[in-house]
Parts: structure tokens; sequence; C-alpha cells
């Protein structure tokens, strides 16, 4: 692989030392101690790659967890945005454990847009005359979470106020139980600096309205961290959001912990659920009756339709009573979420200025946009026709403020519900439903973001070159549509669904790439990054999901659709801005001359595509897939559907069964081994006439399900049913159409 042109020397100080942004090629993929000096004239900077359908038979990859997941050399630059951009997650990444070291210097981001509530820098110590410590009423600790940033539908502040005694917010956090995470951590990514701009939101509009605000405090692990902030202020409650994650600082284990450190302190612990519209805990579905293969969206829906009601939402307390004297506070600083690097020439490399450019992260802001959405005339309106357009013209842009919870889920839930959502829009009134049938899929498969669900696809053969990561990691493949879409991402932070889709299948299925690779940068560089959805979007795209995706949208072709005014693309690829639209999609098509009138030469200011023959490169994933199933016969019945191991809890009567989960016709129709029940090749889908009727998937087991097929209209998990050569040619936008009908998309 190639590298820097000569070895770079550790700098001797602990400034960072950084190129000035003019001069950064794109991305960046350096420790944070390698990266060159402005005036290094010995960078190398490669040509575009063109990589033929045959460089994509790769190595087999069966630990992805253990690789470095970037590439190790710089990329030739395009041209770009004048706005600075996010460095890359190997240099914030490694930054930001030198800074936690005290090895790096920093300087803060530009200020929150919202006024930050000043607080002590360091914890008071209260002390009455007699030098004892000062006594204090019982009051309510609020622990607010990363998810759970808002004023309205907040029912630990609701239930705080209440109990009508003064209440204490604080936020905590564990750098250690952050780091533990690996790859996941959120530090040093974009979610970790909206985060930081959403905290110092939410305590101005707790400020402005009751006269508090919330205090930042650190520990080894986030339970000593509000235990000791519990203790300080003689808190007898601690009230929370529920967690649905995991691990880390947001997770369940942090939860856990905190509520056992706490009642053995003889402090009360309460958490409710408002991140979801469901506890998806309490989510079991019925496999006894057929509505559709496990994990995907029909047959949870039937299941969360059995549960209560989806909650209402509460309004924002009327009243809070604050403290006589607040309790210390770190500051907002001491997360580090915003700090960025400092060059050797005392400047800062501001990547997170387009991000602060793009949006209002105010929890108002959330709002206003559902609203605007759902008003007549509004984007709901245009949503059906609308929604796969790139620029989001006709979508809401509301997933950060979802995910960082500046936006109640109920409160929209009931709102599209005022607003006749079901009936203008049945994918957008499914979101929700979506959204949870994720974090039900985290909470069964923990290990989903880094673990194939389908366990026997571990050792599957992926693509690994690392250039042509790069190239897809900075939107330079020669596709551009999708150039586009990653260098909006990579600059604020977000893209629409149908182009983050249609990247995931570039990279996967046409560049053969691991989906953990596509998952990894989406987690660095959204700054809605959610683990839960992520992680199901990413695995269903490299087919190791329990939906595998039964869909194929083409690079070349699709941008024509995503934006037939060409708008989007000449706003993110300035470079082509100046072709006719008859070839702005598609450069390569273009006349010599028409490419020389519009300034645009191929392989030197824009790339050649990186892969040509797309139909051959998708044939290597496929053969990739097929290969690793015949290598594990045993989960796989007589029809060709994988087989899984249902998780406990998750069904109410299959749990610790082999199960058959949905798997697209192509790969059902592999060759098995000659002691195939069936003597050869798996039997497809039984003919028309064949198929039976209700139960078509009771009884569990191996093969259980032989008889089951599905018909137009299925929703996702299923494969429509043509019945004509001709209606075949025309299903992948079919397919397409009905999973994100199904899914919400």
């Amino acid at each position: 692989m190639r590298r820097w042109g000569r070895v770079l020397r550790k700098p001797a100080d602990g400034v960072v030392d950084l190129p000035a942004a003019d001069d950064l090629p794109v991305p960046i993929d350096l420790t944070v101690d390698e990266v060159p000096t402005a005036s290094d004239s010995t960078i190398e900077r490669p040509v575009e790659l063109e990589v033929a359908p045959s460089t994509l038979r790769a190595r087999a990859c069966t630990d992805v967890s253990s690789q470095q997941s970037l590439p190790t050399s710089p990329t030739a630059s395009c041209s770009q945005s004048d706005r600075p951009i996010p460095i890359h997650p190997h240099i914030s990444t490694s930054f930001h454990a030198k800074l936690r070291a005290g090895l790096k210097e920093s300087a803060t981001a530009a200020p929150s847009l919202v006024q930050q509530v000043q607080q002590p820098s360091r914890l008071p110590t209260i002390n009455r005359g007699d030098g004892s410590a000062q006594k204090r009423s019982a009051c309510t600790l609020v622990w607010l979470r990363p998810f759970d940033l808002r004023l309205h539908d907040h029912p630990a502040l609701w239930y705080a106020a209440s109990r009508g005694c003064p209440v204490q917010v604080v936020f905590a956090w564990s750098d250690a139980e952050d780091a533990a995470l690996g790859a996941w951590q959120l530090a040093g990514t974009a979610a970790a600096f909206w985060l930081h701009h959403a905290i110092s939101s939410f305590s101005a509009s707790l400020h402005r309205k009751y006269g508090l605000s919330v205090a930042i405090r650190t520990g080894d692990t986030v339970a000593s961290a509000v235990l000791a902030a519990a203790q300080e202020c003689s808190a007898d409650e601690v009230v929370t959001s529920a967690a649905f994650e995991p691990a880390g600082p947001a997770g369940r284990e942090s939860e856990a912990a905190a509520k056992n450190t706490l009642e053995l302190a003889g402090i009360r612990f309460r958490s409710f659920n408002s991140f979801l519209l469901q506890d998806v805990s309490k989510i079991h579905v019925d496999m006894g009756t057929y509505r559709g293969h496990f994990g995907t969206l029909t047959p949870f829906h039937h299941a969360c339709m059995s549960q209560p009601p989806v909650e209402r939402p509460t309004a924002e307390p009327a009243a809070l009573q604050r403290m006589d004297r607040a309790i210390g506070d770190e500051g907002l600083d001491a997360l580090g979420f915003a700090r960025m690097p400092v060059r050797r020439d005392g400047s800062v490399l501001d990547w997170g200025a387009p991000i602060q450019a793009a949006w209002d992260i105010s929890e108002a802001a959330g709002l206003a946009t559902l609203r605007q959405f759902l008003e007549r005339g509004g984007g709901l309106d245009r949503y059906e026709k609308g929604r796969q357009l790139a620029d989001a013209s006709a979508v809401t842009r509301i997933s950060p403020y979802l995910r960082f919870g500046m936006l109640s889920c109920r409160l929209m839930f009931y709102e599209m519900k005022a607003a006749g959502a079901k009936e203008k829009s049945i994918v957008y009134w499914r979101r929700l439903v979506w959204r949870d049938l994720a974090y039900w899929q985290l909470s069964l498969f923990p290990r989903m973001q880094h673990d194939p669900i389908r366990a026997h696809y571990v050792g599957q053969e992926w693509n690994q070159d690392q250039h042509a990561l790069q190239c897809w990691q900075s939107g330079k493949t020669g596709y551009p549509i999708v150039d586009a879409g990653m260098r909006e991402l990579w600059s604020t932070g977000w893209m629409a669904q149908n182009v983050r889709m249609l990247a995931a299948i570039l990279l996967c299925e046409h560049l053969n790439m691991h989906w953990v690779q596509g998952e990894r940068w989406f987690h660095h560089t959204l700054v809605d990054a959610d683990a839960a959805i992520n992680a199901m979007m990413w695995q269903n795209a490299g087919k190791s999901g329990l939906d595998q995706w039964n869909f194929s949208m083409n690079p070349a072709t699709s941008g024509k659709n995503m934006d037939p005014t060409g708008k989007y693309v000449r706003k993110w690829c300035p470079e082509l801005a100046k072709l006719p639209i008859k070839f702005l999609h598609t450069p390569w098509d273009a006349p010599e001359h028409v490419l020389q009138e519009a300034g645009v030469s191929l392989g030197r200011n824009y790339p050649r595509r990186i892969v040509a023959d797309l139909q051959a490169a998708a044939k290597v994933s496929e053969d990739a897939i097929r290969n690793q199933r015949k290598r594990a016969l045993d989960w796989s019945n007589d029809q060709g559907y994988d087989l899984i191991v249902l998780p406990r809890g998750s069904t109410l009567a299959h749990d610790g069964q082999k199960f058959r989960v949905f798997t697209v016709p192509k790969y059902r129709s592999a060759v098995r081994s000659a002691d195939n029940v069936d003597g050869g090749e798996i039997r497809s889908r039984p003919a028309k006439g064949q198929r039976k009727g209700k139960n078509k998937g009771k009884g569990g087991g191996m093969g259980f399900d032989a008889r089951a097929s599905t018909r137009p209209g299925d929703t996702a998990g299923s494969e429509p049913y043509f019945s004509s050569s001709a209606a075949a040619k025309s299903s992948h936008q079919s397919v397409l159409y009905e999973y994100m009908k199904a899914s919400g998309g």
C-alpha cells in the first residue's frame, strides 16, 4: 500500500502538527503524530484508482473487528467546499485518547449558538461555621442521559417536579466506559460534537424557564459520578430515562450499576421509558402464525399492537424548585466533545464548524422542524412522491433530534396521528415502529454492531482494498450521486436515507467491502449516529441481518431519480457543475469536447468510476455469500432459508429453536451438497398453485416454514411473487418500494 513519501518524525512537543485546511488531503488517515506540516512538499498524492471486477475477489476476513478499518494512504484531492471538513476517525479518536491522558493540546470549538450557562469551574466545599458539612434538605436528582435532552415529555423531570422538593439536574459521564466501547466510542465523533451543543442548549432552556442548569460530573464510572452528585446534594431519590443500548455510558449496564450503587447507599432509584414508543424488552413476537419472517417489521408491529397504547406525552413541568446552592460543576468542556486539534502554528482545525453552520441544535428547532413538516402544505403532503430526493426537500431531517431525545417520539407519534400521517403516507407513519424494531433487535443481539446476526456468515470473503474504501469514504467513487452524498455526510453529518442506502449498496454489493467498514464510517461521521439503526441497516445491506435487502440500486442511474435537476450534485461536486444535466450523473458517457467545455478531466479533477462493470462486481459479492453458505449447510433448511437460533425473550413460544429467517431467493437456489435430502439443488419457492393457506409458519424448527411464500404487497422481509419474466426485470424498483413502504424509508 502507498504511504507518505517520507518518514515523518513525531513532534517534540504535545501540539498536534496539522497542515492548513486547504492543504489537507481528503480524507486524512494518519495518527495525530504522523500528520505532516503544510510546507511538506513530499506528500504523495496517488492517482485515482479504477478497480476491475476481478480485483474485488478478496482474502477471507474472519475477524473484521481486529483489522484496521481505515486506509493508510490519502487519495488525490478533488474540488471541495471551502468549509472545513471533519478529521478522520483514526485521527480524532487517537487525538481524544491523548487529550484524555493530557498528552495533547486543544482548543474549544466555536461556542454554541445558545449561550451556555456558566457554572463553577471546580467543586465547591460547603461548610458551616463549626467546620462540619452543611446539612441540606432532601432533593431529587435528575440524571440526564445523552438521549433525553428536552423539557417536553420528560417523565423524570415531570416526576421530580411532582415531588415538591428541590431538583438538581446532572449529566454524568465516564471516559473509561466510553473508551471501552472501542471503535464504537462516542468521543471524537460528529455525534459527540452534536451532543456537546445539545447539552448546552438544554441547560440554557432549563435556566431560562426554571433558573436551573445542568451540572457536568465525570468519574471512573458513570455510577460513581452519579452517586457522588447525589450525596453532595443530599438526594433521597435519583430519577432518569431508561436506556436501551447494551453498554457504554448511555447503556443498560451503566444504568444497572448506578441503580445498585445508589440503592446500596440508601438512595432510591427510578427510571422511565420515553426514548421509544414501546419498552422493547416486553415485545415477544408470535411465530406460530405466519405474519412475516422473524425480525422483520410485520410480526414485530403486530406484537407491538398487543401492548398498551403508546403513552401520551407530558407537558413541560410548570415549575421546578431550585436548590439553595447548586452542587459543583466540572463544566461542559470537561467532556471534551467539542475539543479541536491545534496545529503547530497555533491555529485550530475546527472540523465542527460546518456541522454547526448546517444545524440549529436546539429542542425548539426539533419541534419546529416536525411541525413545519406536518402542517398543511408541508413536507408530509409531498413525502410519498418526493422522499427519494437526495436534497431532502420532502423529508423532515429530524433524525438527530430524535437520536438525542431533543424531540419526543411519543409527541411525534401523536402529532403525526393528528395530522393524518397514516392516511397520507404509511411509509412515514411507520418510521417510529421501524426505530423500535432496531432497538428490539439490538436488545436481542447486543453484539450486532460487529458480529453477523447470521452467525454462520462469519468468515465470508471480503474485499480488503483500503484505497477503494477510502475513495468511498471521501466521496471519490466516480459516481456523482454517491460522491455528493458522502461529501454532504462528511461536511454536515447527515444525508438522506435513500442516499445512505445507495452508498451502502455500492460498498457492500459492488465493492464487496465488509458492512462493518461502512457502519464504522457512519458511526463516526453522522450527527444522528444511532447504535441500533446504524447496525440494523448495515447488517441488512451486508446480507447478514434479519431482513436481507432484496433489492439493488444502481449508482449510475439512481442520480436521475434522486437528483433530477442536478442541483444536489452540483452543490457537493462543484467540479461537475458545468456539465449539462444529460451527463451530470454519468460523466463517463459525455463526449470529450463536452467534458473539456465543462472543465472536467476524468482521472484528474474528478475520479474515474471505482468499478465500471457493476453486474460483474455484484456477482463477486454474491458468490462470496453463496460460498460461505455452502460452508455452513447445517444453518439452512431444505428450502435454502438461513436458520438462526431465536434468542431468549424474543418470541411467545419459540425461543431457543432453530428458525428460518428471510433469505433472498437467489441465495436460496444455491447448490447444496450431495447429502441434501432433496439430492442436490435446494428447492425454490413452491409453485403458485401449491401455496397453502393459514398458519404457514406454524411449527418451528429446521424446516417448519417449507410451504411459506409471499405475494405482491407483502412487507419487509418478504420477496414479491412475480409470475412473468417481464415483471421480474423491473423487480428491483418494486421490491425497493415495498421495502421502503414497510420500513418507513
